[in-house]
This record gives structure tokens, C-alpha cells and sequence, in this order.
């Protein structure tokens, strides 16, 4: 069986322990170590915590757990990431009550260049990136990402006032996710497994 994840790819709780280690030691993934990147990443803990206790839509888990083949899912993503943070745990929960039909692993963006430039969003880096796998080919079977359509538009409305910090650009995406409780996400991923 085809393996498509990169080295090293890391499962849910080894990106949780690589957070948590690399937040003790006042350090974030990828090159840049900004104060504020390494702020974020000490934050992203409390995200990784509530997000995977978010509920999740039944018709998703039983569409997940029908799939006539076995998936393999792929996020890039890294610590710092906001977006990531939120996104990840719902997926690792998706994972989980698959009943074995989906394994998920996370590449960090910063490792894996060729990888992030074959699957852009409009041109940018974007993460997070889920890119699905049928198991026993190696096949793609199609990407999400880098977060639901309604943030979307909210993240290009924040990032496009320039009268805001970036904190409250992070701290107005935060309340969406939080608002939102992972449905949007879960009705896209619905959407493109039916």
C-alpha cells in the first residue's frame, strides 16, 4: 500500500506533543521564531483542547464511516497557525470515529515547499491544506482548505483593514471558530464526500 505522507508526518497527538514541547521552550515550526508566531503557538494549545470536543454532524461521521475505500488524509499546517488550530482537532475527531476508514497525519508546511506549492489557494501558501488519499493507490481524491468559505471572506475583510493589528485580526477570527463550532467545516467536507 502506497505511503503518500512525507517525513516525518506526525499523527494528532505527536503535533499536539510537538506544540506543547516547542511552546515550553519559547519556539515555534518553520524558520521564522517571531515573538508573535511563538505567542500564537503557546495559544494554539487552548484551541487544539476545545476544538477536538466540538460536535460533530452525524451525516459526516456515517458518510466517513460508509466510504467504499480507506483514506489516507494529509494536513499541512504548523503550530503557529491559527487556522490550523482550529481546523485540526475536528478532523482528528472525524479520524477517530471513522471506524478506520480515515488516518491522518500533519506535514509542516515550512518542510515540505514542493508539497505546499502544488496545492496553493489562490496562488498563496495557505494553510491549513487537507489534501485526501485513497489508501491502497495513493491516488488523490481532492483537497480542503485553508479554512470554510464564510471565514474566508471574514479573514480577507480583516486582513484587508488596515486599521486593525494583527492581534485583532487573530482575535476576530478566534470568535468566528468559536461562533461557529466547527459546523462550516463539516458541512464542506460533507459536501465534497458526497
Amino acid at each position: 500500500m502506497p505511503n503518500p505522507f512525507p517525513a516525518p508526518a506526525y499523527t494528532y497527538p505527536e503535533f499536539r506533543a510537538l506544540l506543547a514541547t516547542l511552546a515550553a521552550e519559547h519556539r515555534t515550526t518553520g524558520p521564522e521564531q517571531s515573538p508573535g508566531l511563538v505567542r500564537y503557538t503557546n495559544q494554539n494549545q487552548s484551541h487544539l483542547d476545545t476544538a477536538y470536543l466540538r460536535p460533530l454532524l452525524p451525516a459526516l461521521v456515517e458518510q466517513l464511516r460508509q466510504r467504499p475505500r480507506p483514506e489516507h488524509w494529509l494536513l499541512l499546517g504548523e503550530t503557529w497557525c491559527g487556522d490550523t488550530a482550529h481546523a485540526l482537532p475536528v478532523l482528528a475527531h472525524l479520524a477517530d470515529e471513522s471506524q478506520g476508514r480515515v488516518a491522518l497525519h500533519v506535514v509542516l508546511r515550512s518542510e515540505h515547499p514542493e508539497l505546499m506549492a502544488t496545492h496553493q489557494t489562490n496562488g498563496k501558501n495557505s494553510i491549513p491544506k487537507l489534501i485526501r488519499y485513497d489508501a491502497a493507490t495513493g491516488t488523490e481524491l481532492g483537497t480542503w482548505g485553508p479554512r470554510p468559505a464564510e471565514a474566508q471572506v471574514l479573514s480577507q475583510q480583516l486582513h484587508g483593514d488596515k486599521s486593525l493589528h494583527v492581534n485583532q485580526v487573530v482575535k476576530g477570527m478566534n470568535a468566528w471558530y468559536e461562533a461557529d463550532n466547527g459546523q462550516a467545516m463539516q458541512q464542506e467536507l460533507l459536501a465534497l464526500l458526497d
